[in-house]
């Protein structure tokens, strides 16, 4: 630059002159859009501030009205239960993050006091004892006590018992609140060890019955005559701070949140700003102290006080420092810079041919580099292909070929190469030609399986054919991809063969099994009927005991054989179901009677609940399916109850439906088992050669019966606490005949 300007001396004055109007301008457009720039941070900071104050204002209030909400029942005739008053606070409590408990501290003589301790022992706390801050607090003799004797949540029952008015400083409070009937805010940490040093603690009296404007004003001693306690609730400070900040989206600077009234000011909360929108609140990166509030950081923080039961909170909110490089100076920059970047046009000129010839120089080397990696790829592509069963070959719009890649040594590219379909493969053509012709005129790919004969030999190809296209966007002809897929052919063929010789074995074993069903069971009828005269012949108790050993084999054996019996018939489809409208009742009173004596000689209880409900299903198979599986429960519950009962359902498309549930307190089915219960064989957490518990058939039948007669049958378990198994049923929903008559 100071070769092409050394010659021009009116050039070469004219340049420190551009630069310098040039850095002159834009640093005083930097200093103005700069200082437009702070004035409006500032703006936003305060209106902030007053957002954050009125939100802190509104969540204050809110405690209020918690406490009013809940002071209704306190005040009514009717006593207030731990159960009453549970059930008016669990409801509200979720809406309130940052509370800590509410309590009801009830107003007790100090004659009183032993009978209180008498009726909160008997209602169920019984090491209950009116306590008080101190062993040593100072107690006015004959002035009432405020008692805690119901609190919410479950985690502040350790402040039942707690006479509020011996914690330091806080009888005086009460007697304000009284004479007030206002929410009165308790002062310093009366309850820090409990709570915290940053929790708050808030009263509302409670009267007996209304007290009017009047009364509050000139009768205050008439007023607490009538207070029956005060309802008081301790939150979190820090947590309420931190709410407001996350509703108002405080982004200007953090906030702090101090108590002015105590002996020295003291710092409650603190929160940072947030730097995006849905950051979540966190403390500030550097936290200020209670002296740095009143002093340096003074001058630019904002302070609003928030008056609340008595008290006043301070609110600080302290912008963050001015930086030199910020976000909000993004305008100030651009000036700044554009300006130095018009100064530097010159320059910019001077070396734009040069980087030009470099630039052609990396592409010109970024286009070898790319020319090297094609080959590099077009290779490994042939070498992946020769070593392949895939052969690739185009064809024109005569479908004559026009390029045959082939690793396979019978289809050789020159004697295929200008010869059509019809020519070389003459058995197959139409069915190649058809297919390519089709996506020629569609000019949409497609993918078929073929099988055709080359050289004598049959073979199966998985044939995908695209269409080719010219610069014009038309069809011009196609390009085709075969994978010989022979052998996978010939193994597919062998499977299917090997899977219908296994059907047609299962088959006919299910078969002979239903058909020698009567064979099968008239030699254990047999052995019954001489089991039971053997019984009667026999008279040593040794020997009626062997037979009582024999009768439970026999009975055993039989019980399994038509399991097994019954299974085979609902696999060939000898069982066809008959549906009927019913009562279901007649199934659970059936049921109830047979299961519910089983269930009491294993020390369980049957407890069935009655229905009214008609239902359209076949009464033997259903009857059947529910059995099972009370019998499936009696077997895997050892203790606990077993219930029956029904649900009615509308399962939109599926119309009006009846569940029937069995529930159970056995040992539960693990999640992995779920499925694999319903399978044949299958008995879940035993021992698959234990006999004792069945062969694993009894819910494969219910399976069977269920897809039989369309009833889904659906299992729910938690290990370790029970099953329930449920069985959906068609139900008959019977109009008013008021509402017939109407229509």
């Amino acid at each position: 630059m100071n070769r092409r300007y050394r010659g021009d001396g009116r050039a070469g004055t004219a340049v420190p002159a551009i630069v310098f109007a040039g850095l002159f301008l834009s640093l005083s457009a930097f200093l103005l859009i700069r200082a437009a720039t702070s004035d409006a941070e500032h703006a936003l900071a305060d209106r902030q501030a007053i957002q954050l104050h009125d939100e802190l204002k509104t969540r204050f209030d809110h405690q209020s009205v918690l406490l009013r909400a809940l002071s209704g029942p306190m005040a009514g005739p009717e006593p207030v239960t731990e159960a009453s008053f549970s059930s008016a606070a669990e409801p509200l409590l979720p809406l309130y993050p940052n509370l800590r408990a509410v309590v009801w501290s009830r107003r007790m003589a100090e004659r009183d006091l032993p009978l209180l301790e008498r009726a909160m022992r008997s209602a169920g706390h019984t090491s209950f004892a009116v306590r008080y801050a101190a062993e040593d607090a100072e107690l006015e003799p004959g002035a009432d006590r405020f008692v805690n004797v119901l609190a919410e949540p479950k985690s502040a029952a350790s402040l039942i018992g707690l006479d509020m008015a011996s914690l330091p400083g806080q009888r005086d409070v009460l007697v304000r609140s009284c004479a007030a009937n206002r929410v009165v805010a308790a002062e310093g940490e009366p309850l820090r060890a409990e709570f915290g040093p940053d929790s708050a603690l808030i009263y509302l009296p409670v009267y007996s019955r209304d007290v009017d404007a009047g009364e509050e004003r000139f009768a205050a001693r008439t007023v607490c005559d009538v207070l029956t306690g005060f309802l008081w609730t301790s939150f979190d400070v820090d947590q309420l701070l931190r709410d407001a900040v996350l509703r108002v989206g405080l982004t200007v600077g953090d906030a702090y949140l101090l108590d002015p009234k105590a002996g020295t000011p003291r710092l409650l909360a603190a929160e940072g700003a947030l730097s995006r929108p849905g950051e979540l609140p966190h403390p500030p990166i550097r936290p200020l102290t209670v002296e740095q509030l009143n002093g340096e950081a003074a001058t630019r923080a904002i302070v609003r006080d928030i008056a609340y039961g008595g008290r006043v909170w301070r609110l600080y909110v302290v912008p963050g420092a001015v930086r030199l490089f910020s976000a909000d100076d993004r305008l100030a920059w651009t000036m700044l810079i554009g300006g130095l970047l018009l100064t530097a046009g010159a320059v910019a000129y001077v070396l734009r041919e040069a980087r030009t010839k470099r630039l052609l120089r990396t592409e010109a080397r970024a286009r070898a580099a790319m020319a090297r990696a094609l080959r590099e790829s077009e290779e490994r592509f042939r070498m992946a292909l020769r070593y392949s069963k895939v052969t690739l070959f185009t064809q024109d719009l005569d479908l004559r070929h026009l390029w045959v890649y082939c690793p396979q040594p019978d289809f050789r590219p020159e004697r295929m190469i200008g010869r059509t379909d019809a020519e070389l493969f003459p058995q197959d053509a139409d069915r190649l030609i058809s297919v390519k012709r089709s996506v020629m005129e569609r000019g949409i790919g497609a993918r078929c399986e073929v099988e055709m004969t080359y050289n004598g030999i049959r073979r199966a190809l998985d044939l995908s054919v695209e269409p080719m296209r010219d610069d014009t966007g038309a069809v011009c002809g196609i390009i085709c991809a075969a994978v010989d897929m022979t052998e996978s052919v010939e193994i597919r063929e062998a499977l299917a063969r090997a899977h219908a010789e296994a059907e047609r074995a299962n088959q006919a074993k299910s078969r002979f099994l239903a058909a020698a069903s009567h064979d099968l069971r008239q030699p254990f009828q047999a052995m019954s009927l001489f089991h039971h005269i053997l019984l009667s012949k026999l008279d040593d108790p040794q020997q009626v005991e062997v037979a009582n050993k024999l009768g439970e084999a026999l009975s055993a054996g039989n019980t399994l054989l038509s399991t097994l019996l019954d299974t085979s018939a609902l696999e060939v489809g000898n069982v066809k179901p008959r549906v009927v409208d019913f009562d279901v009742q007649d199934i659970l009173g059936r049921l109830s009677i047979e299961i519910g004596d089983q269930a009491i000689d294993r020390g369980l209880e049957l407890r069935v609940v009655p229905c009214s409900v008609r239902v359209r299903s076949d009464p033997i198979l259903l009857e059947r399916m529910v059995r099972n599986l009370l019998v499936n429960a009696l077997r895997y519950t050892t203790e606990g109850r077993i219930l029956l009962g029904c649900r009615r359902r509308c399962e939109g498309e599926g119309g009006d439906r009846l569940s029937i549930e069995v529930w159970d307190t056995g040992p539960g089915i693990a999640e992995a088992e779920m499925t694999a219960i319903f399978e044949d064989f299958y008995r879940c957490g035993t021992d698959q050669r234990d006999s004792g518990r069945g062969l694993g058939l009894g819910l494969s039948i219910v399976r069977r019966m269920a897809q039989m007669l369309d009833h889904p049958v659906a299992v729910r378990s938690r290990v370790g606490h029970g099953t329930v198994f449920t069985v959906s049923v068609p139900r008959l929903v019977q109009h008013c005949p008021c509402a017939a008559a109407a229509e």
